[in-house]
């Protein structure tokens, strides 16, 4: 074969090797076209979507995904496989009267799916954006999901009254009833606060300040447990039943108490916390129909150490907490039906010592945790603990800066899912104080931030049939 010289390559016409080699959208002689491809919208996992994009040519646009792990496409349909962010292309490549358009892409996130006939509530506060460095104000929050539903809602709680300021610290849902417990405040106190179907009210105290850290409904009862704060500082957990407060005392040699968690089962209500002594050392603490009893001290582990979390299932007490050594490392830990404790496994890229578990849920014989920890450069790690084993959360995945941080606060199952929720920041790539979810453990989806807001946190979760 003749081998053509180099400088019979070079001696050609740049425009006519241009045209020679396939049509790149700079072909002498033909017009140009655009294509319009509006974003989709944020889409939900295991659902398909119809995609629609027009040419000015009027010829047909080509779909192609750039993110084949979270999205595919058949023709003109795109089918989201998980739960990520999904980039899908539109191209046209021409033909004999147009050049080839340029590629238009666009991208959205995939939430994870929520289970059939299933409804997800998340409660939380929000920052207003009428803050301000001397006054902040939040905003009680409460966020809903439902199987089908591509995206949450997020609902401003109303204030209770007189009350300029407030957070959402537990939910949980009964038949159609919602109820949401936290706090409200104005510039000179505290006091703990309830929400019925989104009507406020505030829970009745003597103290200088009280809040409501958790609830739990049976039958036509309310339970609440939190803590109250006299004028000197003196506190002490307390446990209201349908409005009316009872103090809960401190175990002997214990002088102060807070409550954290609760649960009912049968005519027995459960109450998790901590007390402290007048040295402040604190110990974890768990009342039983108002008796109170130090939880042990994990062996081998000193300092101070709390119970956060509860559950009662098939006659057992599980109780989620960690511990605080004086070296301000802290180590996840769990009880049941008050033995000795034991020390959490820990998560995937969480350093020794920098992890804890809040909260708690139990079906049938498994049990889990959710929590967080700090890692090697200072950020932190959401995570959660299925049976002992412990389970990093992702971030999104265009979240990916080493600096991030995640923490998950709250657990919930409903059949073979669970569902965590929890807070992320990754400010390099421009999130700040955001809330968060995730479904089985796949990567985090950002909650709407409310109205008026800039930054946002989950503090539970309660999931519930449709």
């Amino acid at each position: 074969m003749k081998r053509l010289k180099l400088y019979s390559l070079l001696s050609i016409p740049l425009a006519l090797l241009a045209g020679g080699c396939g049509n790149s959208g700079n072909s002498v002689g033909h017009a140009a076209q655009t294509i319009t491809f509006d974003n989709p919208g944020t889409q939900t996992a295991g659902t398909s979507l119809a995609l629609s994009a027009t040419a000015s040519s009027g010829a047909a646009v080509t779909f192609t995904s750039a993110a084949p792990g979270v999205c595919t496409i058949s023709g003109a349909t795109a089918t989201f496989e998980t739960a990520g962010t999904c980039t899908i292309d539109a191209s046209q490549d021409g033909n004999g009267t147009y050049a080839a358009a340029s590629q238009v892409a666009q991208s959205f996130t995939v939430n994870p799916a929520i289970g059939p006939n299933t409804s997800v509530y998340i409660s939380g506060f929000a920052v207003s954006s009428a803050s301000t460095a001397e006054n902040v104000v939040n905003v009680a929050e409460l966020w809903k999901l439902t199987s089908g539903s591509p995206t949450a809602t997020a609902t401003a709680l109303p204030m209770p009254s007189g009350m300029t300021s407030a957070q959402a610290n537990a939910i949980a849902v009964s038949g159609s009833d919602v109820y949401v417990v936290g706090s409200a405040s104005t510039g000179t106190g505290q006091t703990a606060a309830y929400w019925l179907n989104g009507t406020a009210t505030t829970l009745p105290s003597s103290m200088t300040i009280s809040e409501a850290n958790a609830i739990a409904v049976s039958g036509s009862n309310v339970y609440v447990a939190g803590y109250e704060e006299n004028s000197a500082g003196d506190g002490t957990a307390v446990l209201w039943v349908n409005g009316t407060a009872t103090t809960l005392s401190p175990p002997s040699g214990m002088a102060y108490s807070y409550a954290a968690g609760i649960a009912v089962s049968g005519n027995d209500v459960y109450v998790t916390g901590v007390a402290w002594n007048t040295d402040n050392d604190e110990s974890a603490t768990l009342w039983v129909n108002g008796a109170a009893t130090l939880l042990p001290m994990p062996s081998g582990l000193t300092g101070d150490y709390y119970a956060w979390g509860i559950a009662v299932s098939g006659g057992n007490v599980y109780v989620s907490g960690n511990t605080d050594s004086n070296a301000d490392t802290d180590t996840a830990v769990s009880w049941v039906n008050n033995g000795a404790a034991t020390t959490l496994l820990i998560p995937a890229g969480i350093l020794f010592g920098e992890y804890g578990a809040v909260g708690i849920a139990v079906s049938g014989g498994d049990v889990y945790m959710a929590g967080s920890g700090s890692t090697g450069v200072g950020s932190g790690t959401a995570a959660y603990w299925e049976n002992g084993t412990p389970i990093t959360l992702p971030m999104p995945n265009n979240l990916t800066d080493s600096s991030a941080t995640s923490w998950a606060v709250g657990i919930a199952l409903s059949g073979n899912d669970v569902y965590s929720v929890g807070s992320l920041i990754d400010e390099p790539m421009g999130v700040g104080q955001t809330a968060a979810y995730w479904v089985n453990g796949g990567e985090a989806t950002l909650l709407p931030m409310p109205s008026g807001t800039y930054e946002s946190w989950t503090t539970a979760i309660a999931v519930a049939a449709q």
